[in-house]
């Protein structure tokens, strides 16, 4: 009885101790993360004053400029009877449509299945397709575009094409799939695949069957966040596309794009014509946060099975 009164005694004392310790640091404690929650509280409010600002400049002045001619028609220069003649741009959005329906059908199997062998496989190859597609996420994107040029454009010939922008935009669009693609498929439970191949499944099976499916949200996430990526370049298609003013969606023609009447008429002379580009700005600006918006959900749906 005594050594259990000794070792109580011990432990009362050592235990006052670490609370004694325990309060003499929380003071400072306490400071350094006020300081900490201030600094990130800061950084935050500077990165979003610039960008509501801009926001804001793009919705006061675009609005105004959303008319139905600005949807249906297509482009028209001014002159000095009617100065403020600018007609529309349907056909930088049958074009930009077009862009990215082809990218989409060149980029998204081929980053799928790469993030998917990248992320079933730890061999040489798959470590080399990983480096390589983290090295492209992060090249400039004039570099696609001057890549598309040499190959599509003068080595196979096609000219200022949709289907030569398509494939600048398609090589910008693989590297984010891959990534978002592994990193879907990482997130599925290793359990799942070990159910599937105690079933007598074959390992190629487990992943089409079991981990496509319950990585899906994910995996079309990455695709969504690429594709909002590629809809408002505009070096990647500034030298393939050949920016036609007639309404055209055809591969191999020239096409127009959103991004290219931006860089056009923000050069222009005409007051109308540099005001248009608030309303193709915020055309591209509201595209952008709905498919952000539905990538948020759709992850946050997937975490939620999870």
């Amino acid at each position: 009885m005594t050594d259990l009164f000794n070792t109580a005694q011990t432990n009362d004392a050592l235990r006052a101790e670490i609370q004694e310790i325990a309060h003499k640091g929380r003071a400072s404690r306490l400071v350094r993360s006020r300081i900490i929650i201030s600094l990130c509280v800061t950084a935050l409010v500077i990165a979003i004053i610039p960008l509501a600002a801009l926001s804001w400049e793009i919705i006061l002045k675009g609005v105004p400029v959303l008319k139905v001619a600005f949807f249906t028609q297509l482009p028209q220069v001014p002159n000095l009877a009617n100065p403020n003649l600018t007609g529309g741009v349907s056909n930088a959005i049958v074009g930009s449509i077009a862009l990215v329906a082809y990218a989409s059908i060149m980029s998204v199997p081929v980053g799928v299945l790469t993030g998917i062998y990248t992320a079933e496989n730890e061999n040489r190859s798959a470590s080399l397709l990983r480096l390589m597609a983290q090295t492209m996420a992060g090249a400039p994107s004039i570099l696609m575009g001057l890549f598309a040029f040499a190959l599509v454009c003068q080595q196979f010939g096609f000219g200022y094409s949709a289907i030569a922008g398509s494939f600048a935009l398609a090589v910008l669009m693989v590297p984010v799939i891959i990534v978002a693609t592994e990193i879907a498929v990482r997130n599925v439970p290793q359990t799942l695949r070990e159910a599937g191949l105690a079933l007598g499944a074959r390992p190629h099976k487990v992943s089409l069957s079991i981990v496509l499916p319950t990585a899906l949200s994910g995996i079309v996430t990455g695709c969504i966040l690429a594709i909002s990526r590629a809809v408002g370049e505009a070096a990647p298609v500034l030298f393939t596309i050949g920016g036609a003013s007639l309404l055209n969606w055809k591969p191999t023609d020239p096409v127009s794009a959103l991004p290219i009447s931006i860089f056009i008429d923000a050069k222009s002379q005409w007051p109308s014509l540099r005001a248009i580009v608030f309303g193709i700005a915020l055309v591209l600006l509201v595209f952008v946060f709905i498919a952000s918006f539905t990538a948020r959900f759709l992850v946050g749906r997937q975490q939620r099975k999870s």
